[in-house]
Order: C-alpha cells, then structure tokens, then sequence
C-alpha cells in the first residue's frame, strides 16, 4: 500500500507540460551482505529545466525473500542551468527518511557534454541527519557525512553506458563497515534502449569492505542490480 501511495502521489503532481514521465522498477542483491532488495522511483522533467522524483526502497530479508519491509523512501528535484553549450549546473536537495529519521542532502552538480555522444560530471553532496546516532565514543551525536560523485558516461542509440566512482567521510565520530570515517564505491550501469518506452539495465556497484553479514563487518561487498526504466 505504501508503495501504491507514492506512486499515485507522484502521478498526480505530473502536469500536462511535463517533458518526460519515467517509472522505473529495480531489484538488486548485496553479495557480502547476503541482503535482497528492490526500489519503484517516479521522476518527471519539465521543458523549463526543473526535475522532480520520488521513490520508495524497500528491503526483501537476508537469504531470502520472506522479509520485505520499507527500507527508506526519498524525494529529490533539482534545476538545470546552461552555464554554456556543453555545461551545466544542478543545484538540487534530496529529502530522504526511513525507519531510524530522515536526512536533508542538498547538493551541485556540474555535467560537461564533452561530445554529443560522450560527458562526464561532478556532484558536491552533504547529508545531514536531523536525528543523533551513538557514536565511537559513545556520544550522542549527528552521522552526517559529506560525498562527492564522478560520472563518466557514453551513449548512441540504441546503449547507455556510465560509471560513478564515490567517495564520501563522516563529518563526525562514526565509521562506515569498513571500520574507516571514509569510503568509496563505483556503480557502473549498462542499459539497453529497447524502444523510446522500455529500458532495460544492468548494474553493478563495488562497495570494497562495507559488507556486514551475521555480526561480521568489513567483509567485500558487491551489488548487482537488474531494471527497468518505462518512460510513460
């Protein structure tokens, strides 16, 4: 019903002079972690550069699919402006919430079109936690934490290719499951342009040592995914 909610929220904010409507479906699967999982996101872009989504995640149970549960949903949009021809910049805020409270996660991206077929991008993105978690000392305190995204990114017709290394540190005493205030990981993304509506991709996301699995932290984690995008 939550998920039925959200979408049906998200379809009814779409106006007629939206550009483009998009519904997309994904699966995935934390290799380390032993955890399935899966998202429905709904996003629309406007002809005058505003772009608006909304999602819920949700989490399917360790080695199985008996478990499933709200993970965390989120809401995002953002502006695009033509700094020239082949740049841009997106300002654009990420308001996330879930079972432990939410986050407020603005950010900036800069995307170059280096080539009509070839672009790469930067995104500057801080999360701050409107609740406080035990940190390393005990204290109560924020996880907030600071990130920045690389995007690298091919198409033509018919393909669409990009990678996403990221890199992100807590502001504060906490450590990520690799037992370090810092992390990184790389999504690539491959997906197939079946026609104008179905999309299919794949994707996998290397994580290094953030998997957790039965009180055991710091183990490889990899994340495959499966999807579809359905422009509408």
């Amino acid at each position: 019903m939550k998920i039925k909610a959200t979408l049906l929220l998200a379809a009814a904010l779409c106006p007629l002079v939206s550009q483009a409507v998009t519904l997309d479906v994904r699966g995935g699967y934390r290799e380390g972690s032993h955890k399935y999982e899966s998202r429905f996101k709904m996003s629309q872009a406007w002809n005058n550069g505003f772009w608006l989504s909304m999602e819920t995640d949700n989490k399917q149970g360790v080695d199985g699919f008996d478990q499933s549960s709200t993970d965390y949903n989120e809401i995002e949009g953002n502006y695009k402006y033509k700094l020239a021809d082949t740049v841009a910049m997106q300002p654009g805020m990420v308001y996330h919430w879930g079972s432990e409270g939410a986050q407020i996660r603005p950010y900036v991206k800069f995307v170059w079109n280096m080539t009509p077929a070839t672009w790469s991008g930067i995104r500057f993105r801080y999360d701050w936690n409107q609740y406080d978690s035990t940190d390393l000392s005990g204290n109560r305190d924020k996880a907030s934490a600071g990130r920045v995204d690389l995007y690298f990114g091919w198409q033509n017709d018919k393909w669409y290719i990009q990678t996403n290394p990221v890199f992100y540190r807590y502001v504060n005493d906490f450590n990520y499951n690799n037992k370090q205030q810092s992390a990184w990981e790389n999504d690539l993304v491959i997906k197939y342009k079946l026609s104008k509506v179905w999309q299919p991709y794949i994707e996998w996301d290397y994580m290094g040592q953030q998997g957790s699995y039965q009180g055991r932290k710091g183990l490889t984690e990899n994340r495959y995914r499966v999807g579809i995008s359905i422009n509408i």
